[in-house]
């Protein structure tokens, strides 16, 4: 019953079974008001063959700043039914976030909820963002999105300043697996002109049986309507480029065009997974701004905004996505 269920709702944990080279974490990023104040918090457990550990990672955009804690595996408790988390007192949910962390010179703690929230459309075919990949149990790295965009209430107390974060924005997603791609691009943003607008576009290295193939999942939220690109949906980049940390991305299905401009903001360094072992070091930009323009195959424009405060890892050889 646990591995059916958790097919179909892929927040919950994953992992129950995994004994070595597994790690799983959940993204959670939120941005007050006046979009001073911008933070990720990630959750998660990683397990191989000679050590395993849970964690939480920190990553403060303003200014880069970034922080890795660790605590014993046991530590880490789940709930099989839905999204509830919890590591020595730091609790993760669907509607909230209550953080109590303390090493040397960093501290956070406070209650964030999360309201309004839009939550991942779900098929019976498609369960989550992976689409029917979401039934393939070999896969190297599995993504899911829980969170598109949500409202924000309540405060953190940051290094002795208290932030508030009522009316902010919100977004939550998660990755499980073996191993990160070697190579991967990934693009997020919530935080447009038009409040309700949500993009994601990832593009990553697939391992497939002894290939692999250049896998493309995205999608656009936009006046309450909901667009799906990916290799499964048949969607194509005709066009990705990246010249002086501007990314360019044209993406085409039988309907639609998308077209992506990201200017990459400053980063901060984060740990992710090789085998379960927490050891490859990637940068990643909360502070990136990306322009957005949807029109149909015909020429006529349909959308057109700035995302600020953008989600942005360009990570390996990520140049190999180049289409010139």
């Amino acid at each position: 019953m646990y591995t059916l269920k958790r097919i179909f709702n892929p927040e919950i944990f994953q992992g129950k079974y995994k004994r070595n080279n597994y790690f799983e974490g959940w993204y959670y990023k939120i941005i007050d008001k006046s979009s001073e104040n911008i933070l990720a918090v990630i959750p998660g457990v990683a397990v191989s063959r000679h050590s395993e550990h849970s964690f939480i990672q920190f990553i403060d955009a303003k200014t880069g700043f970034t922080r890795y804690l660790t605590f014993p595996k046991q530590a880490f408790t789940y709930s099989e039914k839905e999204l509830s988390v919890e590591i020595e007192g730091n609790h993760f949910n669907k509607q909230q976030m209550s953080l109590n962390l303390k090493d040397n010179d960093f501290s956070i703690s406070g209650d964030i909820e999360f309201n309004d929230i839009v939550s991942f459309p779900k098929t019976l075919l498609n369960p989550g963002i992976m689409g029917p990949y979401s039934f393939v149990p070999f896969m190297e790295c599995h993504h899911g999105i829980i969170n598109i965009h949500s409202g924000l209430r309540g405060e953190l107390l940051f290094n002795g300043q208290s932030i508030d974060f009522t009316g902010g924005y919100g977004y939550v997603e998660k990755d499980w697996g073996k191993s990160f791609p070697h190579s991967w691009i990934w693009l997020q943003s919530n935080n447009f002109c038009h409040r309700d607008t949500s993009l994601m576009f990832s593009i990553a290295s697939i391992p497939w049986f002894r290939h692999e193939f250049d896998g493309l999942i995205a999608f656009l939220r936009i006046n309450g309507s909901f667009l799906r690109f990916a290799t499964y949906t048949g969607a194509k980049i005709k066009e990705l480029t990246v010249n002086d940390s501007i990314l360019r991305v044209s993406i085409e299905d039988s309907e639609h065009i998308l077209k992506l401009e990201a200017s990459y903001g400053k980063g901060g360094i984060l740990k992710a997974p090789k085998k379960g072992i927490m050891e490859v070091e990637i940068t990643e930009s909360i502070t990136s701004t990306v322009k957005v323009e949807l029109a149909e195959k015909s020429g006529r424009l349909i959308f057109r905004d700035v995302g600020e405060n953008t989600g942005l890892e360009l990570a390996g050889n990520y140049r190999k996505f180049a289409t010139d």
